[in-house]
């Protein structure tokens, strides 16, 4: 099905559908695509593939669009790429596909089990809106590998805390079950929909915590799927799962700039393009404008669904999207423990100029934002994001526990030792030790950058400068072995961000510890004495003061940072991701963060 609320969203329906079309490989019959360096589960690299879930996806927008031929290729495609499924019920990668045809099942690092939930909600969409025109032994073949990959989901039953995927998993075999009419699948569905429901509801939030990247996904699926199901009582339940989706984009958007307040648990970008803008405006019916649907490049930054499902923001949120942010605290514990140091919170602070987040305790895996902040306006954004770095990647092993008051936060960095390296599970770092060149803690500071004045005033304290804001990051504590640590600006022009298979290219301007930088050369971290970071970090107006400064010390083998009622404390050495967790502290105003969070 295809929605249009106006003659200007047909327009851009063309352009995205053109853009596709010129990446559809007609002797392939797959869509081609670019597969470059850091990506996950697959070893290619650096070289054009053919994607089995985004030529799923093409096919069945050929099929809504219904120009001459569009049929008939969409027929093509699905030939092609349904058989690619593992139907052997013997085999652990039983109703998946690999990612690309160049690529087999047996050779990916590892399969994605998730692709049994992506590309079986395209072939039910395909399956339920027009079956009835695909030739039967296509029809057939598309029911069975529908069963395939809901028995796939079955058996790797999700559980709640994998918020995408669980409820992608819970839509794709309740949709399957009511359709097909296979009653064990809505059973399945249905029992699993109510332990999500009372999971994410009785947290107040998604696990996948206030994620820019599958926050939409929750709310696409169930605008996409619900229209497949009759239940009213699982209706009911995905309007309010629905609903907890939109409350987190709502209180985490900063009028602004336009963006979307950390912290985030998973995020493909640094900063939001104009596609969030489309989404809000056209899920509050076009009520506001933020973006020209005319704008040059605006079909190329929507994705080829987009107008294949009606998301409508609930009535109760649209007030965030329409007035200036008024300052705001916004935290959540959004994984809760039986044992308190492993409940996981984030805290975001939000003022009408900028905005400040950060996660208590997190690790610096590529996607996770733990510690950002937002400055400027809608036409110059700007993004200040701490990470630690591996040879200029993300260094997954990479831990950090701040402490946040308003527009303040103090921390400690640390290393793991069973941690991975550029994916927190799949490339674990062996025996404690990597191969590198570069080692570094950075603040990166990209978009607008030429808004931006960044000056070192002494060895350790930098000052950034804005028009309507002025910011101090100071490091009074840092170790990396017998290394001499040093601490500077650098700035870089076209630096590019890759993101799990995303490229985002900004000029930067860093405040950067470098731990190490010289011929590459062995690293173990269980060799170290010590190998630790302790940062403050303020934003105040320009005329405002700052707080004095920060001390940091190291006692019975742990550092701790602190300043006027913010302190913070880990492990000076590196130590296992557990131990980390079991032994990290964050106070505010002599409490220590899980006596609030209760």
């Amino acid at each position: 099905m295809l929605y249009f609320k106006n003659e200007k969203e047909k327009k851009l329906y063309e352009g995205i559908m053109k853009k596709a079309d010129a990446d559809y490989d007609d002797d392939v019959k797959m869509m081609r695509e670019w597969r470059g360096e850091n990506g996950y589960h697959s070893q290619l690299v650096n070289q054009y593939v053919h994607s089995t879930n985004a030529s799923l996806g093409y096919a069945y927008e050929l099929m809504n669009c219904g120009r001459e031929g569009d049929v008939e290729r969409a027929v093509q495609i699905l030939y092609k790429v349904v058989p690619l499924q593992d139907t052997n019920p013997d085999n652990d990668t039983y109703g998946i596909w690999s990612y690309f045809v160049e690529e087999s099942l047996d050779e990916m690092a590892p399969p994605d089990w998730n692709w049994a939930d992506f590309c079986g909600k395209r072939l039910i969409q395909i399956y339920v809106e027009f079956g009835d025109s695909l030739p039967c032994d296509l029809k057939q073949m598309i029911r069975e590998a529908i069963i395939h990959a809901c028995n796939s989901i079955i058996r790797r039953n999700m559980g709640p805390h994998y918020t995408n995927i669980s409820i992608m998993g819970t839509l794709v075999t309740l949709a399957a079950g009511e359709n097909l009419r296979e009653a064990y699948l809505v059973k399945y569905a249905k029992e699993r929909l109510k332990k999500l429901y009372e999971f994410n509801i009785g947290h107040g939030c998604y696990q996948e915590y206030n994620s820019p990247s599958y926050t939409w996904v929750v709310i696409d699926d169930i605008a996409s799927m619900v229209c497949y199901i009759k239940d009213e009582e699982c209706l009911k339940l995905f309007a309010d799962l629905n609903d907890l989706a939109w409350r987190c984009i709502a209180e985490h958007y900063h009028f602004k700039t336009r963006q979307w307040a950390g912290p985030h648990a998973r995020f493909y970008a640094m900063l939001e393009d104009d596609q969030l803008l489309m989404r809000i405006q056209r899920s509050l019916g076009y009520q506001i404008n933020l973006v020209d649907l005319e704008k040059e490049g605006l079909a190329s930054q929507l994705p080829l669904g987009f107008f294949s499902f009606d998301s409508v923001c609930p009535d109760q949120f649209k007030k965030y999207f329409v007035t200036p942010n008024s300052d705001a605290d916004i935290d959540a514990v959004y994984v809760r423990s039986e044992e308190r140091e492993k409940n996981e919170i984030a805290v975001c602070r939000q003022a009408e100029a900028y905005t400040l987040g950060s996660f208590y305790k997190s690790t610096f895996w590529n996607q996770r934002r733990n510690h950002l902040s937002y400055f400027g306006t809608q036409e110059q954004p700007v993004y200040c994001s701490m990470k630690c770095l591996h040879d200029g990647y993300d260094y997954s092993s990479g831990l950090i526990v701040t402490a946040q008051k308003g527009m303040r936060t103090v921390s400690v960095i640390g290393f793991g030792t069973n941690g991975g390296d550029t994916h927190c599970n799949l490339d674990m770092v062996k025996d404690a030790t990597i191969q590198a060149s570069d080692v570094r803690i950075r603040f990166e500071i990209g978009g607008a950058v030429d808004t931006v004045d960044l000056e070192q005033t002494d060895d350790r304290t930098f000052l950034m400068r804005m028009e309507d804001a002025l910011l101090r990051v100071q490091f009074p504590y840092a170790r990396y072995g017998e290394e001499p640590v040093h601490f500077q600006i650098t700035e870089e022009n076209g630096h590019a961000n890759e993101t799990g298979g995303h490229k985002e290219v900004h000029d930067i301007k860093c405040i950067d510890v470098v731990l190490y930088s010289g011929e590459k050369k062995v690293h173990c971290f269980t060799d170290m004495a010590e190998c630790c970071c302790a940062v403050s970090f303020e934003i105040v107006p320009n005329s405002g003061q700052f707080h004095a400064e920060a001390e940091a010390i190291v006692c019975d083998g742990r550092l701790r940072i602190s300043q006027d009622g913010l302190a913070a404390e880990a492990p000076a050495a590196a130590c296992r991701l557990e131990d980390f967790v079991q032994n990290a502290r964050a106070y505010r105003d002599g409490r220590e963060y899980q006596d609030i969070y209760l």
